[in-house]
């Protein structure tokens, strides 16, 4: 594996990743529990034309670790020539983590597989969690790799040979997960003439009947706690933030309102939405009201009960 400490081999990589469209990039930071965490590897799997290995050693080789521990004109440089160039798209994991040490704002065609793992439905991915390691454990098939070594020190030289194929593996992981969550992407965006419409169905009928149940739970336990934290005076209690405040609603007599609009000559041209209630009221004198009408198509569906709960 290219694990690149020499300055000039690091900035020839940097050219080299300058070629390809796409590039699955990881970091690890020393001191990233302090107030000054530090950039230590920039992990890069560039993508590359033909079938996509099925053998993680291949892929290892194919990996670049660059070592910019305390070398900000280097990490300067990949930020200028990799991240700020819209031509190559950068996939990661937790995104956002990444971009605080690399150009942040700069960045440009970023793709975080955190959020379009969250942006699929859980049922086609059924995974625990979408930590980057699960994903690829559960979702890829993937042999779950030490998770020792992500808490291990960063900042020290040399990296033991652990830590080095621990970095050398998420970039990997990383695209497999990718390459795996495009393919489920691309599946919810079926022709809806060819779904299956009994699977689908038959899915919609068991969320449904979940939803329901964790819906009064939810509500119960929900009311239940804000009395407590109310009675007991508690702001916080684990993740769960109580606070109250007071709403005032304002009302007034449409009647009134008109009228006193009209003396004052108030510039309060507003439209409203007449219900139906209210246009039956009008009906007789519509014809004498400026009046557009927007016309959409609202798409219902039903749970029939079983026949059994039906009699």
């Amino acid at each position: 594996m290219p694990y690149l400490t020499d300055p000039t081999d690091i900035k020839d990589a940097i050219a080299t990743c300058t070629q390809v469209e796409r590039l699955w990039v990881d970091t690890e930071v020393a001191d990233y529990r302090t107030k000054n965490p530090r950039l230590s590897l920039i992990q890069i799997l560039p993508d590359f034309p033909g079938e996509f290995p099925n053998s993680l050693e291949l892929l290892m080789n194919r990996v670049y670790l660059l070592d910019v521990l305390n070398r900000p004109q280097l990490t300067a440089e990949f930020i200028n020539t990799i991240m700020a160039n819209p031509a190559i798209e950068k996939v990661f994991h937790n995104a956002s983590y990444d971009l605080r040490f690399l150009g942040k704002a700069q960045a440009r065609n970023v793709t975080c597989t955190l959020l379009l793992a969250k942006s699929l439905p859980l049922f086609m991915l059924e995974t625990s969690n979408f930590q980057l390691k699960t994903l690829a454990c559960e979702l890829c098939g993937l042999p779950r790799p030490d998770s020792s070594e992500q808490q291990s020190d960063w900042g020290r030289r040399s990296l033991s040979e652990s830590q080095v194929r621990y970095a050398t593996l998420d970039p990997i992981y990383l695209a497999y997960v990718h390459r795996r969550l495009m393919e489920i992407e691309g599946m919810t965006q079926r022709d809806p003439a060819t779904d299956n419409v009994q699977v689908l169905a038959a899915e919609y009928t068991r969320l449904k009947q979940e939803a329901a149940l964790l819906e009064s739970e939810l509500s119960y336990v929900e009311k239940r706690l804000k009395s407590a934290m109310q009675a007991q005076r508690i702001k916080q209690m684990h993740r769960v933030k109580f606070s109250s405040y007071e709403r005032s609603t304002y009302k007034t007599p449409f009647s009134e309102l008109a009228k006193l609009v009209q003396e004052e000559q108030i510039d309060f041209d507003c439209v409203l939405t007449l219900t139906k209630e209210m246009r039956t009221q009008l009906d007789a004198v519509s014809d004498r009201l400026p009046m557009s009408v927007e016309t959409s198509e609202t798409l219902q569906l039903k749970i029939i009960p079983p026949e059994d709960e039906q009699l």
